[in-house]
């Protein structure tokens, strides 16, 4: 019952250090001036599941990885796409990935940035065009918009990592890996819009380990699916943090019962 109400305490701590971290309303985007906002969505999108580099592993061994998907620093959306509304790119972005070894690679711990920094575009647009999604229509200055999403190419890699002498991530329905989503917009006061988007992303994790490294002799390609949402309204960490202290509350009166 005690790790229990450690394990509840430390929940409340990291929910509530989030909402101090983001320090904003994650959720908001601006109009585009169009009466809608502007794909790919300029926000975080935090993975619900983690990710996992599995196949090439030793036997009961595995990278648990922890995700966030990056806001563009930039995008350029036009009419079309495979879903009958529009194409988008989305420039500066790429995966924050906290890695953590279990079994032979217990101890093993790693915070690296993938970006998206290969030239993915279906369409003509400038180079260096990390992913792509395509949308639904949707009907501009509606006050809910409410369309479906779809991750169509993701790539982004590293090499020459202490490590990894190559780590990949490749995504997205046109590369054989569907990754379907959904989003909604909802004017906010102001003419903003609140946003509630996912997307079930089936991805592919190919690496080669680096000589002298701790993955030195490994390489493999692992493929998986995880759900990445837009982090939620700060308020949303403050009732889940206050729920986990509620929590660890009860726990602790039921056990001096």
């Amino acid at each position: 019952m005690r790790a229990n109400l450690v394990r509840c305490v430390l929940l409340a701590l990291a929910l509530c250090a989030g909402t101090i971290q983001t320090g904003r309303a994650a959720n908001i985007v601006p109009d585009n001036g169009g009466g809608t906002a502007d794909l790919p969505i300029h926000l975080d999108y935090l993975g619900k599941q983690p990710m996992y580099i599995i196949d090439g592993l030793p036997a009961g061994t595995n990278i648990t990885i922890g995700a966030v998907h990056t806001a563009p620093t930039s995008t350029l959306e036009v009419a079309g796409g495979s879903l009958g509304g529009t194409a988008s790119v989305g420039y500066g972005s790429g995966f924050q990935w906290n890695m953590q070894g279990t079994g032979a690679l217990a101890g093993f711990n790693r915070n690296i940035f993938v970006p998206f920094n290969s030239s993915v575009a279906s369409f003509p647009a400038p180079p260096n065009a990390g992913y792509e999604v395509h949308a639904a229509p949707r009907t501009p200055f509606a006050p809910v918009q409410s369309f479906d999403t779809t991750m169509f190419r993701l790539f982004g890699q590293i090499t020459g990592d202490p490590d990894f002498d190559l780590l990949r991530v490749t995504a997205g329905t046109d590369f054989g890996l569907p990754s379907p989503g959904h989003t909604t917009l909802t004017q906010a006061p102001g003419g903003n819009w609140a946003v509630d988007s996912f997307f079930d992303i089936t991805y592919r994790i190919d690496f080669v380990g680096r000589p002298g490294g701790s993955l030195a002799g490994h390489s493999g390609s692992t493929t998986g699916t995880a759900r990445f949402e837009v982090v939620p309204e700060p308020g949303t960490y403050v009732m889940l943090g206050m729920g986990a202290i509620t929590l660890a509350g009860w726990a602790w009166r039921r056990r001096r019962a």
